[in-house]
């Protein structure tokens, strides 16, 4: 399915020290489950072919994909890692911003790996000057080396499914119309939403989405506009809420915000 000799050539599998003491039961740990559209495994091949709005698996929007790959190059900058990730189909860019708090505290929240090894990676597919990077929000080793043909059959079993899933007729639910209004205009949505989000949470992701800073825009900043709007429990639950969702991401602490589309 992915026919890439020049990579698997190259030795791809050929890591032994990364598994030595890796267990034998194959994805050891992991709970299985209903999987959202929102989260989905893929491969390189399908984030450098993806369009500006994302990737899509027959039509279904996935704004948090997992890639299991190995990394073949390091810089490391005082905000963010560039990671180089290569899988059997291609290989991208994955960057990853550092909680500066945590650094300075116990220097643990840059993840423990090497060039060669195999990680599995948490993110959002961006277009930075015309190529995809992948936005990384977790990178994790991989301990066992099954992991790796599990995901790849995670990936073909995904894709499999939402195939099915498109084709079945789905009815028109017109109480969920939302018209053309965009998406960062309030106009007209009293009792509506937009990308998922009432009119109360777009107010805060307008402002974060609106930041041009490469660390993005500080949660006081955002309150100190929205504070005789809404009151201060609210705010706090609209910024979890909305970074559990993945319409955001904290950058160099937990105290600075972007807005996933807005790289």
């Amino acid at each position: 399915m992915w026919n890439d000799q020049s990579v698997a050539g190259g030795g791809f599998f050929n890591s032994t020290n990364q598994f030595a003491n890796a267990a034998a039961t194959p994805n050891q740990g992991q709970k299985s489950g209903r999987r959202s559209s929102r989260t989905a495994p893929i491969v390189i091949k399908q984030a450098l072919h993806c369009g500006d709005e994302g990737v899509k698996i027959w039509g279904t929007e996935v704004q948090i994909v997992s890639i299991v790959a190995r990394i073949r190059n390091i810089r490391m900058q005082s905000t963010k890692i560039t990671y180089t990730i290569q899988d059997i189909t291609g290989r991208m860019k994955a960057v990853l911003w550092l909680d500066q708090e945590a650094m300075d505290e116990d220097d643990k929240s840059a993840p423990k790996v090497q060039v060669n090894d195999y990680v599995q990676v948490f993110g959002n597919v961006k277009t930075n000057k015309g190529k995809k990077v992948l936005m990384a929000f977790k990178i994790m080793p991989v301990e066992d080396v099954n992991l790796i043909t599990f995901h790849y059959l995670q990936c073909i079993h995904n894709k499999l499914k939402m195939e099915a899933d498109s084709k079945k007729e789905k009815p028109v639910d017109t109480s969920t119309f939302v018209s053309t209004v965009p998406a960062n205009s309030l106009m007209g949505m009293d009792n509506g939403s937009v990308n998922g989000l009432n009119p109360r949470q777009m107010m805060v992701y307008n402002l974060i989405r609106a930041s041009t800073l490469e660390q993005g825009i500080s949660k006081q900043d955002i309150y100190s506009t929205l504070k005789d709007k809404m009151p201060s429990v609210e705010f706090e639950n609209i910024l979890e809420w909305m970074c559990n969702e993945g319409h955001i991401y904290s950058t160099i602490d937990e105290e600075h915000y972007r807005a996933t589309d807005a790289f």
